[in-house]
């Protein structure tokens, strides 16, 4: 193959690329620091106390201790907080009915 020839490959394989990237991304913003959002949205009590009790249940699930399921659902990631919201609260009220069985955690 001639280095013209190869160097059209190249070019088109790196457009190909190109083409591939970051398509479904309308803007960058960046992201504010851990500490800022920790201070203009501090752990609320309640919130804390859910943390402590879910990472208990787990650990016991893990360790054997606790003969519930452990189930981690949830989506990946959150796009829209007010479906996040929504899928969490019909979440919440599964796993409180099934509570003797399955300890569920939503994962973000």
């Amino acid at each position: 193959m001639s280095s013209k020839n190869q160097s059209q490959n190249q070019h088109r394989f790196v457009h190909a690329l190109n083409e591939l990237d970051d398509v479904n991304i309308r803007r960058i913003r960046p992201l504010i620091p851990p500490q800022i959002l920790m201070e203009d949205l501090p752990l609320t009590e309640a919130a804390a106390a859910t943390i402590v009790r879910g990472r208990k249940a787990a650990g016991d699930i893990i360790a054997g201790t606790d003969d519930r399921l452990l189930v981690v659902v949830g989506p990946c990631s959150i796009h829209h907080p007010a479906a996040a919201l929504e899928y969490a609260d019909s979440l919440k009220a599964y796993a409180d009915g099934a509570l003797e069985d399955l300890c569920i955690v939503m994962r973000v």
